[in-house]
């Protein structure tokens, strides 16, 4: 994967959001759906393009489709941008 790629995937506020909801828990993408009021339609989309870029994998268990986190670093890398976004602002 390339820093392209990575960030592209991360351009995205929802898939932020879905980035940050399952590195707090243990989340399945019916869960996904009940939490941000959005179509499982959308979300797969989303999650499609996250499993595309190497963000996350799926673990399916039964009917359930597990989002995991493949690399917590991710996380970090939200936080700073984050971050950053704060500093220019009050610059």
């Amino acid at each position: 994967m390339n820093p392209e790629k990575l960030l592209k995937a991360l351009a995205c506020k929802w898939r932020i959001e879905i980035i940050k909801q399952i590195a707090e828990q243990d989340l399945c993408m019916c869960d996904l759906e009940a939490t941000n009021h959005i179509d499982m339609t959308t979300i797969s989309r989303h999650i499609a393009v996250l499993q595309n870029a190497g963000i996350v994998e799926l673990k399916r268990e039964g009917q359930r489709k597990r989002i995991l986190l493949k690399d917590n670093r991710v996380l970090e890398l939200i936080n700073l941008a984050e971050d950053i976004c704060k500093g220019l602002q009050s610059s």
